[in-house]
């Protein structure tokens, strides 16, 4: 049986074989399966490989995207979906851990680069309470579960419109994440420091995040 991955992979470049209005249809059916955190991912990467073999074959006889999924590409969508296994609870917790070990590592990250670049134009505290160092970790976990649900949801409420509503669905999404950022910023600006202080110098912070993401891209991998 092959993996996730490759079904993932192999998809990518048979995609390149479909003409621009049937890739158009596929892809939104494909967004919008791997959008529902419902389904077992797994299973739902066969489905859309199946339906991309047919789709070539169609295309090969002269048929478009929507004489094989009908005029409502979506109701063919929901049709599926109601067919396909749900995930497996230990696969969305193992998703959800690797969402906010990629989103604590990026945050780790930028605040490293972040101190280094204003290191340059004043002199900056390197003191940590660990009170606070805790409460921000907290608010990343609780900023990635809520993130990865309400951006889905975005996006997926954009599959099969038009272009400028996709386009306004994704400026969106893009805004909420950047706000959900700013949002922990914010809750570690407005705390008062408690518990014991704590040296870190920018390179830990860019260390520790550059780690985080290693281990982020394995549980991908082994996800997958």
């Amino acid at each position: 049986m092959r993996k996730t991955a490759e079904l993932i992979e192999e998809n990518n470049e048979k995609r390149g074989l479909l003409n621009h209005d049937n890739e158009k249809v596929y892809e939104d059916i494909l967004l919008y399966l791997r959008t529902d955190l419902r389904i077992d991912e797994h299973a739902g990467e066969e489905i859309l490989m199946d339906l991309l073999d047919h789709l070539v074959e169609a295309q090969e006889d002269g048929k478009s995207a929507k004489e094989l999924f009908g005029e409502s590409p979506q109701k063919y969508a929901d049709e599926l979906i109601e067919n396909l296994p749900s995930e497996n609870r230990r696969n969305v917790l193992w998703f959800s851990a690797s969402q906010v070990i990629g989103l604590t590592g990026w945050f780790a990250a930028t605040f490293g680069v972040i101190s280094l670049v204003v290191s340059f134009f004043r002199p900056v505290d390197n003191g940590i309470a660990l009170g606070n160092l805790l409460l921000m970790l907290l608010s990343v976990i609780l900023v990635a579960v809520i993130d990865v649900t309400v951006i889905f949801k975005i996006v997926r409420s954009s599959v099969f419109q038009k272009d400028k509503k996709k386009w306004q669905a994704y400026v969106k999404a893009g805004l909420y994440g950047a706000g959900a950022f700013a949002c922990v910023a914010l809750i570690a600006w407005l705390f008062e420091d408690f518990g014991p202080v704590i040296k870190l110098e920018w390179w830990i912070f860019l260390l520790i995040g550059l780690v985080f993401l290693a281990v982020n891209k394995l549980m991908d991998k082994r996800g997958a």
